[in-house]
């Protein structure tokens, strides 16, 4: 496999360069998913003295030729290689190292061997071991709470975006709002191990019962199909509600669920 190929250079390029003190692989390579259509993903942390004058692009440049490379609207810098491969890496000082502890939640892997690729001092494997396992469990009132008030927001919002007649804005919103929907999805079907971005392997991840039922709160910008799929998606939030956050004694703001039901009805019935 290409990205094989470009992981070994890359971590040979790692330990030739006396200044990366240490690197971290994460994503599907370091958790063994990574498949042909997969990115590649590093953490390398620079001695702070040699920081500033790392030609990061330049230094890639050499592991594979680069096409292009930016910060991407998340923040992260992206490189486009040549041969077609997309790469997302984190250039950081020594002195930030501790910062990799803050990243559970996010990232984890089965073993340090994993994804540990130089660790010239020791500190790296120190801080990744937080990061060692399986996925982390999702549960409780507060992470429920959190993913249905943000559900509602964005349902209550879309929702006045098609009364308004703004159907490309309530498009383009209804993925955010399916975002928290799909976790409360993940969490009634005890399927959490892709929860950062729960639309990841869903095909596989969820039941087919549900795929399908997911299927219809999706829709093009046609306004009545769009309509439709807002609709859909509000039941099953309020079904999912129920099931997920009414047992944790969790109290949601019955007056705005109504305001966003009287809405989507008005937008239904145009």
């Amino acid at each position: 496999m290409l990205q094989h190929r470009m992981i070994e250079r890359f971590k040979e390029a790692c330990h030739e360069d006396e200044r990366i003190v240490a690197t971290l692989m994460f994503g599907s390579f370091a958790i063994g998913e990574g498949d042909e259509f997969s990115d590649i993903e590093f953490a390398v942390f620079i001695n702070d003295d040699s920081f500033d004058e790392f030609e990061q692009r330049s230094w890639l440049d050499v592991v594979s030729p680069v096409a292009a490379y930016f910060l991407d609207d998340f923040g992260h810098h992206t490189a486009l290689f040549k041969n077609g491969i997309r790469g997302e890496f984190h250039f950081m000082r020594e002195s930030e190292l501790p910062v990799v502890t803050s990243w559970q939640g996010y990232g984890w892997f089965p073993s340090l061997s994993t994804a540990v690729v130089l660790d010239r001092s020791g500190e790296l494997s120190k801080y990744a071991s937080a990061l060692v396992g399986g996925p982390p469990a999702r549960r409780g009132a507060p992470l429920v709470e959190g993913l249905a008030l943000n559900l509602i927001n964005l349902m209550l919002f879309g929702a006045n975006l098609l009364n308004r007649g703004e159907y490309a804005r309530a498009w383009a919103l209804l993925s955010k709002a399916h975002e928290n929907l799909l976790k409360l999805i993940r969490l009634h079907e005890g399927t959490t191990d892709h929860w950062p971005t729960p639309s990841r392997a869903l095909e596989t991840d969820i039941s087919n019962i549900a795929y399908k039922r997911y299927m219809t709160c999706t829709a093009s910008i046609e306004p009545s199909a769009l309509c439709i799929a807002y609709h859909e998606s509000w039941m099953w939030s309020r079904e999912l509600l129920e099931r997920v956050a009414e047992p944790l004694n969790i109290e949601l703001p019955e007056a705005v669920i109504v305001q966003v039901q009287r809405l989507l009805d008005k937008a239904l019935a145009r």
